[in-house]
């Protein structure tokens, strides 16, 4: 391994050894070799000397670096000047020297870029080394993400085919059936969210997640996001608290993104709530808009806290963990707080139980005295206006997903013909007439929302000027969408609510649209 090639390397041997004892051994050898060349016995001539010098300028290099090799080298020519023959033409005696000297600088040059390639050498493999444990902690933490997404989208599915085989053997109770029902719809919602959410990362990571900003009312936002978690919270017996000041705090963002950053908040202090324990919602104004959400919880492990919001990162991610979840909920709820220009803080309760997150928002003076905001949508039911005599073309490759929604639409008095493709769609466009066209995603022939942005511009007796709506698995946030959709009616993201789904089928034809003769 590289870091076992260069243990205990250095740039120079002897790595114990400090730099002036170094210089000062390089200097003591030149001086040596001088009184060594001058002593009467002595059988070193010019010629040694010089070659002498040189392996010592060398050899400096190597051992105490360049600055000792450069003064080694003019120690040298001094020594070479004043060991000149007498004999010797003075032309001759600044010939050896201006050799000798230009020897030195060429092997301390030659020494020094050895040892920078040798630098280079060791900091590359370092580097290697790094990219390679990297990637292997990359491989390792791709593997253990894949395995806790399996786990997680599993969970759900195990409970729902469950209670499913339960249900049909028509051997439950009234009260059993109706609690299995729950579990499921509890259940399908939550692999809903998880599915959303790794969509949500993925458009973070690559910078496409956006942020459609309006007035929006804060306490509209949680109250609905207190809504989404009712269920949860009720089967875990736990209490959802909100204490919001009378009047209004209104922010500036996308009221979809804001809903998801307290329903993420909400669902993960549920989820470390013992049973029976409670979570406190707090809104307040000031000079920016805050919102807590406090939890009486086990807490939040005081090294854990600093990675909290990482992404694909959980306290204890061990298959044996006690809480669930993909690691990206709270990863995800501190992009969008950012995008929204504020900022998120998280803490242990002061107590020792219970976390505390803390979200703050800017708030604009302008948008305080407004009447008219963007407020989060209310929950549909199933008293959505019935669709009595509208005739619905529904275009869907998924034999399911066209049963589904010809039962859905069916149940509220809508006459629905469903089609597979495209070219038989355009046929019944003119030869049915329908009231609405509800399309889903991509067709393997051509792309399904083609149809749905051109139907408004058909002429009438082709069975245009019809509005158009759009079942998606893209966010409206995705541009290419936005796009394609521009002349939709409407467009809603799957999975879709049956309520939602009759409610804008009867808010596209008015109610007024004409009946068609049964």
């Amino acid at each position: 391994m590289p870091t076992a090639m260069t243990r205990g390397s250095g740039p120079y041997p002897f790595p114990t050894l400090p730099g002036p004892v170094r210089q000062f051994v390089a200097i003591a050898v030149a001086l040596i070799l001088y009184f060594a060349a001058r002593s009467p016995s002595s059988v070193i001539d010019e010629g040694g000397l010089f070659l002498l010098l040189s392996i010592l300028v060398l050899g400096s290099a190597w051992f105490a670096g360049t600055g000792a090799a450069l003064a080694v080298t003019v120690l040298g020519a001094i020594i070479g000047a004043a060991t000149a023959q007498p004999a010797q033409s003075a032309v001759a005696v600044h010939t050896h020297l201006a050799l000798f000297v230009l020897d030195g600088l060429l092997l301390t040059a030659l020494v020094t870029e050895l040892r920078r390639a040798r630098r280079i050498a060791e900091r590359e493999a370092r580097i290697a080394h790094a990219s390679r444990l990297e990637g292997e902690a990359a491989g390792r933490l791709k593997d253990e993400f894949l395995a806790t997404i399996s786990h997680e989208l599993r969970t759900p599915l195990n409970a729902v085919l469950g209670w499913v085989h339960l249900i049909r053997t028509g051997k439950l109770d009234d009260v059993t059936a109706q609690r299995g029902f729950e579990s499921i719809e509890r259940n399908v919602r939550l692999q809903a969210q998880l599915t959303s959410d790794l969509l949500d990362i993925s458009k973070a990571l690559t910078g496409k997640l956006r942020i459609d900003s309006r007035p929006v009312s804060l306490r509209a936002v949680v109250q609905e996001a207190v809504s989404s978690v009712s269920a949860a919270a009720d089967a875990k017996d736990v209490r959802v608290n909100v204490a919001s000041p009378d009047a209004p705090v209104v922010v500036r963002g996308d009221i979809d993104r804001l809903r998801q950053v307290v329903w993420h908040l909400l669902a993960n202090a549920i989820k470390f709530t013992p049973r029976g324990g409670a979570v406190q919602v707090s809104i307040e104004g000031g000079d920016s808009a805050c919102m807590t959400v406090r939890d009486n919880g086990p807490g939040i492990d005081p090294e854990f806290l600093p990675r909290i919001f990482d992404r694909f990162t959980q306290a204890d991610g061990s298959p044996t963990r006690a809480a669930g979840g993909l690691g990206v909920g709270l990863s995800l709820v501190r992009e969008i707080v950012e995008r929204h220009a504020g900022e998120i803080q998280v803490r242990n309760d002061p107590g020792g139980r219970g976390a505390v997150f803390t979200v703050r928002l800017p708030l604009h003076k302008e948008d305080q005295g407004l009447r008219t905001l963007v407020r989060a949508a209310a929950h549909p039911t199933v008293s959505s206006p019935p669709l009595d005599g509208i005739r619905v073309l529904v275009l869907d490759r998924d034999r399911d997903g066209r049963e589904l929604l010809s039962v859905v639409l069916g149940e509220r008095g809508a006459l629905v013909r469903v089609v597979e493709g495209i070219d038989e769609a355009l046929e019944l466009l003119e030869a049915w007439r329908p009231d609405v066209l509800i399309s889903d995603a991509v067709s393997p022939d051509r792309d399904s929302y083609s149809v749905v942005v051109k139907v408004p511009a058909l002429e009438s007796d082709r069975g245009g000027r019809i509005p158009a709506l759009a079942l998606t698995t893209f966010a409206r946030t995705d541009q290419q969408m936005r796009r394609l959709l521009s002349d939709a009616r409407c467009d809603l993201p799957k999975p879709v609510e049956p309520a939602v789904l009759t409610a804008e089928v009867a808010r596209l034809t008015g109610r007024e649209r004409r009946r068609a003769q049964r």
